[in-house]
């Protein structure tokens, strides 16, 4: 006779988010008791499946590099639960809990961990007049992440409109300061938009995007105000007319009655 044992595992929510330096437990459970091993894999993009720990029955390895003071465990005999400590930005991506047991391989749904770690801040600006030249400034607090930041700079104009994208690469160069804490990994740096000869066209809601280490965070917007200088363009010129015109009358006049 042949005996089939129907498993089923439970990882709990499909999105779970931390802050940096924070920690988070990832569980993970199952129907039976008699499991031989378990094993706790990562996913992220680029990077593939790795796998962080694993165990045969009691004995539990963790995985070559592994950090084990940040990469602990929960046990008992119907779950195990994945703990992270002093969570970093690499950290972030899909965890899956995989069990062994009568010869089947059996995985869990997974859970998407997302690190909130980047702060991304906007300079208010005083209203500018049409034909000014205006810098709009993103700075970017981050963490554990070494890469190159991309960055991008969406307009939103108009009520209804879509919003237009620009685009403009970060350069480091331009003020990028390491945290003055000892052993801080955490450091700041500004990006810059230059906007010359503005237009009452370019006004509108500014947003700044960040993409790093595999991943994209949006600030929260700066507002473009710009003053039309058309009033003053339709004056100019009746008010120079006026001033050509009224001298000329005075010496028509002058000439007119006294020579």
């Amino acid at each position: 006779s042949v005996l089939l044992y129907d498993l089923s595992m439970d990882q709990g929510e499909r999105f779970v988010s931390s802050q940096l330096h924070g920690s988070v437990t990832l569980p993970c459970s199952y129907s039976l008791t008699s499991v031989e091993s378990w094993v706790w894999l990562k996913y992220a993009p680029g990077q593939g499946l790795q796998p962080i720990m694993s165990s045969y029955y009691q004995d539990v390895q963790h995985r070559k590099g592994i950090d084990k003071s940040r990469f602990s465990y929960q046990k008992t005999e119907t779950t195990f639960n994945l703990i992270i400590n002093q969570i970093e930005a690499s950290d972030e991506g899909s965890y899956y809990c995989a069990v062994y047991t009568f010869r089947t391989l059996w995985f869990g749904d997974g859970v998407f961990l997302y690190v909130n770690g980047k702060k991304i801040t906007h300079f208010l600006l005083d209203p500018a007049s049409e034909g000014d030249d205006v810098t709009l400034n993103c700075t970017v607090v981050s963490g554990g992440c070494a890469g190159e930041h991309s960055v991008y700079w969406f307009r939103h104009g108009t009520p209804g409109s879509p919003p237009g994208i620009i685009y403009s690469h970060g350069d480091r160069s331009a003020g990028c300061e390491k945290n003055p804490e000892a052993g801080s990994s955490t450091q700041s740096c500004i990006y810059h938009l230059p906007k010359r000869s503005l237009s009452t066209t370019e006004a509108g809601t500014y947003y700044c995007a960040v993409a790093a280490c595999g991943r994209i965070v949006f600030g929260n917007g700066t507002k473009l105000e710009i003053s039309s200088n058309k009033y003053a363009l339709h004056v100019l010129p009746f008010i120079t007319i006026w001033m050509i015109v009224v001298p000329l009358l005075f010496i028509y006049l002058f000439i007119y009655f006294y020579i």
